[in-house]
């Protein structure tokens, strides 16, 4: 690995690497195998969040109410009465069509006057970690931040004095590239709770795909698994390539179909894989044995369970 800092170019070497981009980036470079996209390889829509001050939630709560949404520091475009807000917005011209598509905002722990809004959410394509397109949705979404920010002063009271104090450095992606793993999570896997020995992480998130037409297709979660068995686990084989022996994959990069990858995305479900990639390749240099896929997944497992067990 080469690296350029302050001492100028370094070279390091290393038993074992773990790919934690959350595009694989690592994996593309050295050309082992992904997959991307859904059934027409086209990717989730991205977001560039923002946030806000200066909201008087007082007079924004008595405006939630009577729109009968009692929620104290959430509101999005399915909230009561918003439907009709975003649209009336629309017809005069102050948010665009893609600005009405999406829209979603929560309170800030320790922020008594913010809020952090998931959007605006952008059009998307095959391929959304291209360099060219990130740079043309940076564009797009700091001008739909703008407009939402005209939006908000306009029209939601206790938003007429609140300002913009920040936005997201970079675009955020939901799915890009997704190894071809040891194993590959399937969105049955989640419908069906399903458990495994080696599971390093588990879940009650619901699929949660955005933008695509189909994402339903009748799926439906198994009912008559008992309540306290209603979630699912992601097994350490989703983390290790096909075709390395020394790198592993953490995060939402890792082996799932475009369906489940949209379940165990989230931050939680990504820490647990850090967490478990961590411990394993602490094994794999301790053991000196480097091939992840001679590594024993259900030690990983205890060790997780067991820290003070390793």
């Amino acid at each position: 690995m080469i690296v350029n800092n302050k001492n100028g170019l370094t070279a390091y070497k290393a038993k074992c690497f773990i790919d934690c981009t959350g595009d694989a980036d690592l994996i593309k470079l050295v050309g082992a195998s992904y997959q991307s996209g859904n059934h027409n390889r086209v990717n989730q829509p991205v977001s560039l969040r923002f946030d806000m001050a200066g909201i008087d939630f007082e007079r924004f709560h008595a405006y939630m109410r009577s729109l009968g949404n009692d929620q104290y520091k959430y509101f999005a475009m399915n909230t009561p009465g918003m439907k009709d807000i975003i649209r009336k917005a629309y017809e005069n011209g102050v948010l665009t069509e893609q600005d009405a598509c999406y829209f979603q905002a929560f309170g800030i722990p320790g922020h008594p006057d913010g809020m952090n809004f998931n959007c605006p959410e952008l059009t998307t394509k095959e391929n959304v970690v291209d360099a060219e397109f990130m740079t043309q949705k940076q564009l797009e979404g700091k001008k739909a931040i703008m407009r939402l920010r005209k939006f908000l002063r306009d029209y939601i009271p206790g938003f007429e004095n609140a300002y913009i104090t920040s936005i997201a450095q970079l675009v955020g992606f939901r799915e890009s590239r997704r190894i071809e793993a040891e194993y590959m999570l399937t969105i049955e896997d989640v419908l069906t709770y399903r458990k495994f020995p080696d599971g390093i992480a588990a879940s009650h998130y619901p699929v949660d795909v955005h933008g695509v037409d189909d994402v339903s297709l009748g799926l439906k979660y198994q009912h008559d698994v008992p309540a306290d068995e209603q979630y699912w686990e992601v097994p350490f084989r989703v983390m290790i390539p096909k075709t390395l022996d020394n790198v592993l994959t953490a995060g939402r990069c890792a082996g799932m179909d475009f369906r489940a990858q949209s379940a165990a995305r989230i931050q939680p479900t990504c820490r647990s894989m850090g967490e478990a990639a961590g411990i394993a390749a602490a094994m794999a240099v301790k053991n000196e044995a480097v091939r992840f896929n001679e590594i024993d997944g259900t030690a990983v497992r205890r060790s997780i369970r067991l820290p003070d067990k390793f």
